[in-house]
């Protein structure tokens, strides 16, 4: 039944944003929710910003997955993560060709958005791509974007990330959510935009049953997040500055645990600009099944006091032996 109420949501979660920047289209939609024996990973490799790819220039990134000895991947999505796409001083869309493993690749989703007003009325964009045939058993895959415009059209290109979602026997069951999109959004007391209007929002849809959650990850992409003049809330918990130019200043990604804050229904988050001018592009959360106890939390281990005991009892026993002797 959960599922079916997601189907149907599924479209209509439309995020709150400022009405100064047009879009394309849906700009940060719920892509995927399952549970599943397994784990999600995401990593951007050596991505760094490209600067201005001219025609026939080409961006490289080489990314690195580890999976378990029995691990088999559910799904991969690589994404490109682009911006001032332009020819002379008009903003245009680019002519991309994009390779992955060896093999070329074509995006099964496409986000854009863009300031709507002069001047530099560029888009930015995230491209989408199912890549889980190329995904094997893990290892370092490398992408490469290429500028394939017979006219002068430039554009940049902010990283690329891989999503892996897999399935392990020997893991956890975890209940994950993916979201994908770009949506631009700029607070200015100048054209009079508020960051409560210049803010995205986004519902994980589904119950939780909070007594069988051990833990809670939340992942968030933001380009062009480096100032620190914006907010992230989850549920009603607020993290002011959360993006701060890490790990560079072109593409932000927040990482941290929610599992105290986590609601048993439709956990929301609000991504907000306060003159940051940012791109929200991923969102991914990761409920894991269990206790939420590890080695090194600062909890005890379950018996560990009575081995302890156990053992300077024997110390001291050794101790009268040696002194008697």
């Amino acid at each position: 039944m959960r599922y079916i109420i997601i189907a149907i949501l599924i479209l209509s979660l439309v995020p709150v944003a400022s009405a100064e920047y047009s879009s394309d289209g849906p700009n940060l939609i719920l892509s995927r929710h399952d549970t599943i024996t397994g784990d999600l990973i995401y990593t951007i490799g050596d991505s760094k910003y490209s600067g201005r790819l001219h025609p026939n220039a080409t961006y490289t990134v080489n990314l690195s997955v580890e999976l378990p000895e029995a691990a088999t991947v559910e799904f991969a999505r690589l994404y490109t993560y682009w911006t001032w796409s332009y020819i002379e001083a008009e903003g245009t869309y680019p002519d991309m060709l994009v390779t992955f493993a060896g093999e070329e690749v074509d995006p099964d989703q496409t986000f854009t958005d863009r300031k709507g007003t002069p001047p530099y009325d560029y888009p930015s964009g995230t491209y989408c791509y199912d890549v889980t045939d190329q995904v094997g058993s893990g290892g370092t895959y490398t992408a490469v974007v290429e500028n394939t415009a017979t006219e002068f059209k430039k554009f940049c290109v902010r990283g690329i990330g891989l999503l892996v979602v897999y399935n392990d026997p020997g893991g956890d069951e975890i209940e994950y959510w993916v979201a994908e999109g770009c949506d631009i959004i700029s607070a200015s007391e100048e054209n009079g935009i508020t960051p409560e209007e210049a803010t995205v929002e986004l519902v994980f849809v589904g119950d939780l049953d909070p007594a069988d959650v051990g833990s809670a990850i939340l992942t968030t992409v933001v380009a062009s997040g480096d100032k620190g003049k914006n907010a992230l809330t989850f549920n009603s918990k607020r993290y002011d500055s959360a993006y701060t130019g890490e790990p560079y200043p072109d593409l932000a990604i927040d990482r941290r645990d929610v599992t105290k804050h986590l609601a048993d229904r439709d956990n929301t988050i609000r991504i907000e600009d306060s003159g940051d001018h940012i791109a929200p592009s991923n969102a991914f959360l990761v409920v894991r099944s269990g206790s939420s106890e590890s080695p090194g939390s600062g909890e005890s281990t379950p018996g560990f006091e009575s081995l302890y005991a156990i053992v300077i009892i024997l110390a001291l026993v050794l101790a009268v032996r040696r002194m008697r002797s």
